[in-house]
């Protein structure tokens, strides 16, 4: 819904100097909410959970001209 707001409010005839303000206002709730569990919670470090990479290492890059034939990924 929200990629649609501004078309509704726009529809509506709001100014769009008011579209941040109601963009704001239904969210407000579950940001105060997301902000007083992480407040009560004393375990709750950070807001978000921790990220850990467990893909490849560095490597250093070869030039697809160099890379060996048949090992190219696979398309995404």
């Amino acid at each position: 819904m929200a990629n649609y707001s501004g078309i509704i409010y726009q529809a509506l005839g709001l100014p769009t100097a008011m579209f941040p303000v109601m963009f704001a206002i239904p969210r407000t709730a579950g940001w105060l909410a997301q902000w007083l569990e992480l407040v009560q919670d004393p375990e709750q470090k950070i807001a978000r959970p921790r990220q850990l990479y467990l893909g490849e290492g560095e490597r250093d890059y070869i030039p697809r001209a160099k890379r060996p034939a048949g090992r190219e990924p696979a398309p995404v």
